[in-house]
């Protein structure tokens, strides 16, 4: 048993020798050619740790095939004992003394045995995109002492690599990983910093930071604010009705071509309580469409909220296409931003303090819209606009 396992690998041994000194006679000692070049000065631009092969290892380099997929070495170099998969080597070109090109490990087969004979396998080097985080949501933002609090990071990658998330907690429990975890927030009122760290397989990093609010109760209302809400909220003016906190999808089957900055501008309203971002999907929660019908009743735009539970799950804007029948032809955007107030949860047929007049020209969300929407996004959906704190 003991002499047929020896006979194996001396056979290996000899045979890996073997197919190395005949590519090597039947070939010759083939030169580099480079199809993409790097000047050493653009390495830096490179992300990556480069691996410039030494003049020792370079030495016994006997082959590299046509497309640079393979090398073959003679004898084992220090610098190839070192070498594994993944790396990016740089090798020298032919052309110009100080230019080359570079190549990704993607396998090494080594002839240990008897120190001799090197196959590296490669490919083109592609280069890394840093993953980016579109958003990091906290719900609820405000907490009272010792609540626990929901983390979401949203990240992508442009090369499709695997995420890695790491998180970052100034004080509190930060239970769970991955892109969605929890965080307990400590008994003491005050600001907190959570911040979440995404890294690709090669090392590139993203991060991203959100301050919550821990306090010893629920957050007070001016009566100036109460009354905002009682006055422009949607319900009976008894209890808040707004979304809950984290993000809503909107579809504009309309193709408005400045939609997102709308969204972009209520967005800065809502604080990221709540983020609004476009949609593909014709049934996300907010849809807005065309409708012929309202010209016959004399309208320009169309609203519809529903909600349960005192909150929102759902809203439809219809938009009347004849703008020039509505006054609007030289302003879109007033008009989509001005019906968005409804869908935040501000009751625009309520809002007389914003004539047609004033609308059609404004290009921003008014002051006491403002004032109104931040106030209903500091309390939870159901607060009583009653009640004595």
């Amino acid at each position: 048993m003991l002499n047929n396992k020896r006979r194996s690998i001396f056979f290996k041994k000899y045979l890996f020798i073997f197919i190395l000194i005949l590519l090597w006679l039947n070939l010759g000692e083939s030169k580099i050619i480079a199809k993409e070049f790097y000047s050493l000065h653009d390495i830096n631009l490179v992300q990556q740790d480069i691996i410039i092969l030494d003049e020792l290892t370079l030495q016994e380099m006997v082959y590299v095939s046509p497309d640079q997929s393979t090398f073959i070495f003679r004898n084992i170099t220090s610098q190839l004992e070192q070498l594994k998969i993944g790396d990016i080597l740089w090798f020298y070109a032919e052309v110009k003394q100080d230019f080359g090109f570079l190549r990704q490990i993607a396998n090494i087969q080594r002839n240990k045995a008897g120190g001799q004979g090197v196959i590296i396998y490669t490919i083109p080097w592609q280069e890394n995109h840093p993953p980016v985080i579109t958003s990091l949501m906290v719900q609820p933002s405000t907490l009272v002492v010792g609540q626990q609090a929901d983390l979401i990071c949203y990240a992508a990658d442009e090369d499709q690599d695997r995420l890695y998330y790491n998180w970052f907690n100034s004080e509190g429990i930060i239970i769970g990983t991955g892109a969605y975890v929890q965080w307990i927030a400590p008994y003491q009122s005050g600001n907190y910093l959570i911040t979440c760290e995404v890294s690709d397989a090669r090392g590139e990093k993203a991060t991203k930071s959100i301050q919550i609010l821990v306090v010893e109760k629920l957050p007070l209302l001016s009566e100036k604010e109460k009354l905002l809400i009682r006055k422009f909220g949607w319900g009976d003016g008894r209890r808040a009705i707004r979304w809950p906190e984290g993000r809503v999808a909107v579809y504009d089957g309309t193709n408005f071509s400045k939609m997102q900055e709308v969204l972009d501008e209520w967005n800065k309203v809502m604080e990221g309580k709540v983020v609004f971002y476009l949609s593909h999907n014709p049934q996300s929660p907010v849809k807005i469409t065309y409708n012929y019908e309202l010209s016959k009743k004399n309208l320009c735009t169309h609203i519809d909220t529903h909600w349960r539970n005192y909150q929102l799950y759902a809203a439809e804007i219809q938009i009347n296409p004849d703008s020039q029948r509505c006054g609007f032809p030289g302003n879109l955007y007033a008009a989509y931003l001005h019906c968005f107030s409804g869908v935040a949860g501000f009751n625009v047929w309520q809002g007389t303090i914003v004539e047609l007049e004033d609308w059609q020209h404004f290009t921003q969300i008014s002051e006491i819209i403002q004032e109104m929407i931040k106030a209903l996004y500091r309390i939870p959906p159901g607060y009583d606009l009653y009640y004595e704190e």
